[in-house]
């Protein structure tokens, strides 16, 4: 299927466009300011993964869903027979 010539225009922007943003990514990788930014990014993220996961798991906790070990009732441990050959 041939594209039309609007949609091979629109289809060149987009790469140029990310090729460009690429290219910049590169730039920054090379000159160690995308590192300086993913370390400084990295516990705020994370601190907003550990919040939704406790939500998440506080939610499951209600329905019942997740039980923590903690909350199981201890059991003894239990012996085995082993027959011998």
């Amino acid at each position: 299927m041939s594209l039309t010539p609007e949609e091979q225009e629109e289809v060149r922007k987009r790469e140029e466009r990310k090729d460009k943003l690429h290219r910049a990514y590169l730039q920054r990788k090379a000159s160690g300011a995308q590192k300086r930014y993913e370390d400084k990014i990295k516990a705020t993220k994370k601190a907003a993964m550990d919040a939704k996961k406790n939500a998440l798991r506080t939610e499951d906790i209600q329905k019942g869903v997740f039980v923590p070990v903690s909350n199981l009732p201890e059991k003894e441990p239990r012996k085995t027979d082993k027959k011998t050959a």
